[in-house]
This record gives C-alpha cells, sequence and structure tokens, in this order.
C-alpha cells in the first residue's frame, strides 16, 4: 500500500485543470505586499535588538554604578527589603483584623462579577463577527 501512485495521480489530475494566470496588477500587488511584509519583519527584528542592546547597556551601567559604589547598592537593597517587610506586615494586619466571613464574600462576588463579564463577552463575541 504505497502513497506513490496516489500522489503521481493527485499531481496528474491537478495539471490537467485549467488554470487561469494571475493578472500583471495582482502579481504587482502581491509582490508589493511581499515586500511590505519583509519590511516591517525586518524593523521588527531591528527594533527588538535595539531593545535588547538598551537593556544590556542599562544592566551594564548599573553593574559599573554598583562596582564602584557597593555601598549605594548595598543601601539600596536594606530599603528594598524594608519596605518589603512593611508591606507584608501591614497585610498581614489587615488580613488578621478582617474576619473570614468578609473575605470570602468578597472573593465569592469578585468570582461572580468576573465570570459574568466572561459571560457577556463571550455572548457579544459571535455577533461581533458576523
Amino acid at each position: 500500500m504505497s502513497r506513490q501512485p496516489d500522489d503521481d495521480q493527485l499531481a496528474r489530475l491537478l495539471r490537467a485543470l485549467p488554470a487561469l494566470e494571475p493578472s500583471a496588477q495582482f502579481r504587482a500587488a502581491a509582490r508589493r505586499r511581499y515586500l511590505e511584509a519583509i519590511e516591517a519583519r525586518d524593523r521588527r527584528a531591528v527594533f527588538t535588538g535595539l531593545m535588547a542592546t538598551l537593556v544590556g547597556l542599562a544592566a551594564i551601567a548599573t553593574l559599573l554604578g554598583a562596582a564602584s559604589e557597593p555601598v549605594a547598592l548595598v543601601t539600596w537593597l536594606a530599603g528594598a527589603v524594608a519596605d518589603l517587610a512593611r508591606w507584608t506586615t501591614g497585610i498581614g494586619v489587615v488580613l488578621a483584623l478582617v474576619p473570614l466571613t468578609i473575605w470570602t464574600s468578597a472573593v465569592l462576588s469578585s468570582a461572580v462579577a468576573v465570570l459574568s463579564l466572561l459571560l457577556v463577552a463571550r455572548a457579544q463575541s459571535p455577533t461581533l463577527s458576523k
């Protein structure tokens, strides 16, 4: 059961179909769109490379600044850790003070609101596609 004869027969049948040659205007427009797509892809590649270069330069500048001034880096890290500790303590206090029933009702009402928005969006999507 070889697939080769079927492929040959299909190729013969496809060659036997009459096909009109595309017009010069269609070919020119297709070539123009193709060249525009290639240019857009190249622009995206250049933009991505530029952004990667800028991020790399920023990282190098940060590391050089930290290497020349390690005390500033340690100070910044200590400040960030202190801010994180304050936020964690604040969230712990709020969680401890608010009763569980209120948290449960807030979570359930948020879930119902999100689900209703999803159902509305899903119900409207077929009408938008027509």
